[in-house]
Parts: C-alpha cells; structure tokens; sequence
C-alpha cells in the first residue's frame, strides 16, 4: 500500500472513530433526558390522583371522568392504584389500551419501594408512587406509552447516520488532499535528490517558508549534503595535491637518472648523484608515511586501538625525536604545575596517534623557530589537558592561518619559508588526531615574533573512550 493510501485511510480511521464517539454520546444523552422528561410527567400525574383520591366525596365515575380529559397529554395510559396490602383500589385504562397486570410478586416489591420508574411488559413506560401522607397509605402505578420520544429519537436516530456518513465522506476526501500535499512534498524532495550526483553536487533542496517536518527534513539533508560536499572537495584537492607532491621527487629521481646514465661519469659525480637521489627519496618516504598516517586517522575513534596514555611521559620522549631528526633542533618542556592527581594527564586514546600529532607540531616549531627551539608547556583544568607549543619563528600571518591546516598548505610570505622542506602535511594530520580525540587546537601569530600553538585534549573525555573500548573488547 503506497504512503498516499496509508495517510488517507489513518486520517479517515481516526475522524471515522471519532465522529462514531460523538454520534453515540448525543444519541445516549438525549435518550436519558427525554426518558428523564417522561418520567417526571407520569410523577407528576401519579401524584395528581393521589391528591384527587384524598378529596371527599370523589367516586370512580368522578376519577375516571378527570382521567379521561386530563390535559396531561400521556397517550394509553394506565392508572392502578393499590392499598398497603397489595389489593386493587382503582384502575383506568385509556381505550383501546390494554390492561396493567401486575402479579402479587411485583405487587410487594413495588410496595416496598417509593419512586420506581420501570419499563412495563408492554413496552411502557411507568412509575411507582407511595403515598404515605394519607391515614391508609396506597401505591400509585402510572404507566404510558411516550410516542413522542419514540418518533423523535427515531428522527435523530436517522440524521446522526446520515451525519456520519456524511462527516466520513468528508474526512475522506480531506485526508486523500492532505495525503496529496504530504506525498507531493515527498516526492519533490526525492526527485530533487535524485538529480544530485558527485558531478552536479551544489545543488540543494528548497526549504519551504512553513516550519514544519518536511522543512526540518529539508534543512537537516542540506546540511547533510554541505558537510559532503566539504569533504568531496578536501578529498578531491588532497587528490591533486598528493598526486603532485608524489609525481614531483619520483621525476626528479627519474631525471637525474637519466642524466647520469647518459654518459660515464667519475666517483665523485656518480656520489652527488645518489645522494641527490636519497634526498628524494628520503622526501618521498616522508610524503608517503604521512599520506598513510592522515588515512589512518581519517577514520572514527570506533575503529583504533584505544588504551590509558599519560601525556606528559608521551612529551618527554619527543627531544630525543627531535635530536634524531637534527643535532640543531632543541625541545625545552615545562611541567610546572603539576596535579595531586595524576589522572588529571591520562585520558584514553590512541597512542601512536597522539605522539605523532604532538611531534608534527613540536617539529614544526623548531623548523620555522629562529634558534631552532621550540617550548613546550604542560597544564591542565578540570576539563583540559592543555599543551601549548611556542616558537620564536617567523609567525603566520591571518590570511594564512585560515588554511593552515588544510593538506600540502604551507606558509611562503616570510622569510623565505618556502625553503624549508616539508610535505605541507604535518599540521592537517595534527588536526585531524586531535578532532578524533574530540579535542581542539587553536594557532596565536603575530608575524615577526612568533606562533603559539594550544592543543585541548578533554580529561572528562575518557569516559566515552572508556565505553567505546569496552563495546570493541566484548
């Protein structure tokens, strides 16, 4: 069954239950009032004859006289009046109407009861009145057919059908049109969604002026579709930029071969050759490990390995890095503030990870520092782990810092920068480890004077690295 159907039938359903409800509470009120109304007309004339039956001198000709022009209006009607014993006083019956028998067991009930409304056997209506004001207490039996109650109720009967009926068909149509407009609405989102492709991809579907849910899904896959796009884009620039930084060394490797192949060459020649050629290749190594390692963390926190790590033992090990790389290079670290927890520097995270970010930012500190010293300083809150990372290079400026993490960006407006070597990788993979860990890092240059960077690992974190490595061991 389509969603049109569906929605018509569910909102037709509901008015039809609905309407059905209220047809039968107006049919059931009515009913007890009119009976309500009825029942005190035959009180009231019950109670007439029990005061014509206490004036002296009154005869039956005399009551059956007052009863047959009785401007009561209650159509064959029944009068039976009974002394305390059960035994008949005097009765009336309005012609043709039958008689109202009652037998000796109903007689003691009805004695013992005062203001009885029942249904007789003929299908009257009819009430017990005991009269106890008088020096012989009697019971007053009135029973009546109400032909009105009866034709009107059969009225209101066939109007509430017929209104329901009507109230059905109504919500029937108004569902298949509300059905109509839900679906149409449906549908322009699924045929706008077809037409975006990774080819067509700017495209967006038209939020409509009604808030509403349709409004809400468009809103909610237009910022789906935006957050794609982004990384189409930064995948499809990665792309170009990786397949250029990589066909780079390899021509230049190429290259320097085939000169040196051209013709015999001395020891000393051959020698600056395989030494320019290491350089490459050395590049080329360097490009690939961090292309592998961006991948890596490319994924999500769910698919690493997760453990305790203590950032300030992961710190203390990165001069030494540092020295391997160049003998010019200097880490200088600061742990003053220290916490009486230690748990305050643990959080669970990806190990190998997080060293290789900290080191990509330390190592770029010394690369641009003037003194090739980079300072780095340890603290914490009871949110954060905090590491900053200090140089005295030659800064960033703002129109640089708004791609400084991008992939294969590097700074070249001061200083020459441009002649340091590097793969324009180590920051976006620094950033992109920290976003994994949910934490944050923030750049501060004055150009001339310098970059501070701060990283932000959340302490208060480990909770969800804890829950996310319990659900990978089970």
């Amino acid at each position: 069954m389509k969603i049109k159907s569906r929605i018509t039938l569910g909102y037709a359903a509901i008015a039809t239950i609905l309407i059905l409800g209220i047809c039968v509470a107006i049919y059931e009120f009515t009913m007890r009032d009119r009976v309500q109304q009825f029942e005190h007309r035959l009180l009231v004339k019950a109670v007439s004859v029990s005061q014509a039956l206490r004036t002296r001198g009154i005869t039956d000709e005399m009551m059956n006289s007052l009863n047959r022009n009785s401007a009561s209006s209650l159509q064959d009607k029944s009068i039976l009046v009974l002394d305390a014993d059960g035994k008949q006083r005097y009765m009336f019956d309005d012609e043709p109407t039958q008689p109202l028998h009652i037998n000796s067991p109903e007689i003691v009930k009805l004695a013992a009861a005062h203001n009885i409304s029942y249904i007789s056997p003929d299908i009257r209506s009819a009430v017990v009145y005991k009269d106890n004001s008088s020096i012989k207490p009697h019971i007053i039996i009135v029973a009546a057919l109400d032909k009105d109650r009866i034709l009107w109720m059969s009225q209101l009967r066939t109007i509430l059908i017929l209104s329901f009926i009507g109230f059905v068909v109504i919500f029937l149509i108004a569902g298949y049109f509300l059905a109509q407009n839900v679906v149409s609405s449906i549908s322009a989102l699924t045929n706008k969604l077809t037409q975006i492709s990774s080819e067509a991809f700017s495209a967006r579907l038209t939020v409509g002026k009604e808030k509403d849910e349709l409004q809400e899904l468009a809103v909610t896959i237009n910022n789906l579709l935006d957050r794609l796009q982004s990384s189409f884009d930064t995948q499809r620039r990665f792309i170009s930029n990786a397949s250029h930084e990589l066909t780079t060394p390899l021509a230049a490797i190429s290259s320097q071969l085939d000169v040196a192949l051209q013709k015999d060459r001395t020891k000393e020649e051959y020698k600056k050759v395989f030494l320019s050629v290491k350089d490459d290749v050395k590049r080329l190594v360097l490009l690939l490990r961090s292309i592998l390692e961006i991948a890596k963390a490319s994924g999500s926190v769910g698919g690493i390995d997760l453990s305790k790590v203590r950032i300030d033992e992961l710190l203390m090990r990165i001069p030494v890095e540092m020295k391997k790389i160049s003998q010019l290079y200097d880490v200088k670290l600061n742990f003053e503030d220290f916490p009486e927890n230690d748990g305050y520097y643990i959080l669970y995270g990806n190990e190998a990870l997080l060293y290789s970010a900290l080191r990509n930012i330390i190592h770029n500190a010394c690369k641009f520092s003037k003194d090739k010293c980079a300072y780095v300083s340890l603290t914490y809150t009871y949110q954060n782990i905090v590491v900053e990372v200090k140089d005295n290079g030659p800064g960033i400026s703002p129109e640089e810092l708004q791609n400084l993490f991008q992939p294969f960006f590097r700074g070249h407006k001061y200083e020459n920068t441009m002649m340091i070597h590097g793969t324009g990788l180590g920051l976006a993979l620094a950033h992109r480890i920290i976003e994994l860990h949910k934490g944050d890092i923030y750049v501060e240059s004055v150009v001339g004077e310098g970059s501070t960077f701060s990283v932000f690992l959340p302490v208060d974190s480990t909770k969800t690295y804890k829950k996310t490595k319990d659900s990978l061991t089970q």
